[in-house]
């Protein structure tokens, strides 16, 4: 059990992007990482992790520009993805925290409405989220895909809930 005052939440730097890749589990994913960070540096993107004594142990992007935004035609809304905790690490209000502060970004930036996409299958997440305040809106077959660390093109079929919540300053 990590104790919560040692958890700190922050922007993720270039320097995280290594520890991005979870020891080699999210290599695959190295494009796509550097491609967020120079969207961050632009403004379209915030990347947060969370550490403990140096070690990356969670992480969560929000995107500002969402394609899924159209469902939501008189609203700012952000897409929170890329979120993750490591397993020993998870049930401990990480997650949580992650979630709560990529929404309080979004306030910060006007946005009122926060989107994020979870596998169907993925019933812990759709739990965590329902808990969080988010409801599914839609349904998307989650087809897409990336050129992986090898430069090959992957494609990826994972059906997804799409669930938001509306954002209001408590």
């Amino acid at each position: 059990m990590v104790d919560q005052a040692a958890v700190r939440i922050r922007h993720a730097t270039d320097a995280d992007l290594l520890a991005l890749e979870w020891d080699g589990e999210y290599t695959r994913y190295r494009r796509m990482y550097n491609h967020a960070m120079r969207d961050s540096k632009r403004g379209n993107r915030v990347l947060l992790v969370a550490e403990v004594e140096g070690e990356i142990i969670g992480q969560i992007f929000i995107y500002f520009r969402p394609s899924w935004s159209r469902h939501f035609p008189n609203e700012q809304a952000g897409y929170l993805h890329s979120f993750r905790v490591k397993p020993q690490f998870r049930k401990q209000g990480i997650g949580t925290s992650l979630v709560h502060h990529a929404e309080s970004i979004l306030l910060k930036r006007a946005y009122h409405r926060s989107i994020i996409s979870v596998a169907k299958d993925n019933l812990n997440a759709v739990r965590l989220y329902q808990n969080l305040g988010y409801s599914i809106f839609t349904e998307d077959p989650g087809r897409w895909s990336y050129v992986d660390d090898r430069g090959r093109i992957q494609h990826v079929d994972e059906p997804v809930h799409l669930m938001q919540k509306c954002l209001t300053l408590e």
